[in-house]
């Protein structure tokens, strides 16, 4: 497969393990682990929204329409805010400094949950809720732009989906256990808020880690030139060109069919399927995570061997075809189909994103890849919540109905695959810029 763009300033690094970036500042490995660590953290805890959504449910006896309105907003603050950070990070750099402010965004946002939880009014309880979903939702719009561009600056065109899959597996292994681990928690300490500010605490530790860490700083020498290339003085000649807009539109409807799903799975597994708001729910909501802990790094090892958009649109259709399944099997069956599920849906990432590094302009990589995950995937999960509500007709038995509606949407989607030419012919010009 042809590769996109060799510009030199970009995949000038050894892959890791070689010897010209080992244990250096700024080399491939410093880049990857510590980029790995907060998406750990980043989606752990902004994942952490739709349970805190079945527990206002739940427990705080918070309506449909409402928590449809919390996870939109959620969603909707993440994806809005996404395209000022990628351009602040293009233009300025410090892209580590900027994740951990992310991150701390979202300590900040699940303190508002802890106190929405042991609101003693309704009427309180619902304003610190949605008031913690724009909090939480602005601080999670800042690590993927970023952090993808870091590894994609720090990676050869080769290595760049496998790096992309590791680091994208600890996100998802970030997503499968902060569930389980917060039921956990939990039954240590007999209390549900108080569990909460314990993982607002460990998200705030992994901001200070990351804002001391300096991992887009340049080493003394001129080793790892390759590291920050759009930052200091590359000029920025598009916001949005042809590719990156239909790549958007592809990931938006991908991500309104199966993450909007995702953001009421557990509500539907504690209303129609009986599980109740227990440590066996954090189970199920683990068992759907732990696919993309698989997935990621096995749809990033083959995206560097196979097309790239034959990957993402095999993907989507066994999301699709899992989704259909799981709703309509039970049992063992049912629980495997789920896993199945979640390995095909949460592969998106280094699918997507080393998709981006084929087509986006140069120095503008920070801002398309906000517009692909940022406008495009956290867009749709924006909108998914919305629409499932809409479709649902405020009624929580209807829920099925409407993930198999959208999981048609996603396979219509792949559609805008066909317009998109092979990586590495660029002979449009750029829509923006």
């Amino acid at each position: 497969m042809r590769e996109g763009r060799s510009d030199p300033s970009e995949g000038a690094a050894a892959l890791p393990g070689a010897e010209a970036g080992r244990g250096r500042p700024g080399s491939p490995w410093r880049v990857l682990g510590t980029t790995s660590l907060a998406h750990f953290v980043n989606d752990g805890t902004a994942f952490f929204v739709p349970v805190m959504a079945d527990l206002l449910a739940s427990r705080g006896h918070v309506s449909a329409p409402v928590i449809t309105v919390m996870l939109t907003g959620f969603y909707l603050s993440s994806s809005a805010a996404g395209i000022l950070i990628g351009r602040l990070a293009d233009s300025g750099g410090s892209r580590g400094a900027k994740m951990a402010m992310g991150i701390l965004g979202l300590a900040a946002g699940l303190l508002l949950f802890a106190a929405a939880v042991g609101a003693p009014d309704v009427v309180e309880r619902t304003v610190l809720a949605l008031l913690a979903a724009l909090v939480a939702g602005v601080g999670s719009s800042v690590y993927h732009p970023l952090g993808a561009s870091l590894i994609i600056a720090a990676f050869p065109p080769r290595g760049r989906a496998r790096a992309l899959g590791a680091n994208g597996a600890m996100g998802s292994l970030g997503r499968a256990l902060y569930p389980t681990l917060f039921f956990a928690v939990t039954g240590l300490i007999a209390s549900q808020t108080g569990a909460v500010v314990i993982f607002a605490a460990v998200a705030t530790g992994a901001a200070v880690l990351l804002w001391t860490t300096r991992v887009d700083s340049r080493p003394a020498g001129g080793e790892g030139a390759h590291l920050k290339p759009e930052a200091e003085g590359a000029p920025q000649r598009a916001w949005l060109d042809r590719n990156i807009a239909i790549l958007t539109l592809v990931s938006l409807l991908r991500s309104l069919a199966f993450t909007g799903m995702v953001a009421w799975l557990p509500t539907y597994f504690t209303r129609e399927r009986g599980l109740g708001l227990s440590g066996q729910l954090g189970l199920m909501v683990t068992l759907l995570y732990a696919g993309g802990i698989v997935g990621q790094p096995v749809f990033g090892l083959l995206a560097d061997r196979v097309e790239k958009r034959l990957m993402l649109a095999f993907a989507t259709l066994g999301a699709a075809a899992t989704t259909f399944g799981y709703l309509n099997v039970g049992g063992a069956g049912g629980l495997a189909l789920l896993g199945l599920f979640g390995l095909f849906n949460f592969s998106g990432f280094p699918l997507l994103m080393s998709l981006v590094a084929d087509y986006a302009p140069r120095g503008s990589s920070s801002t398309a890849n906000a517009f692909v995950w940022g406008l495009g995937s956290t867009g749709g999960q924006a909108l998914g919540p919305l629409v499932i509500g809409l479709l649902a007709l405020s009624s929580y038995r209807h829920l099925a109905g409407s993930f198999e509606a959208l999981a048609l949407v996603a396979v219509a989607g792949l559609l805008g695959l066909l317009l998109l030419p092979r990586a590495g012919r660029r002979s449009r010009a750029p829509l923006f810029g």
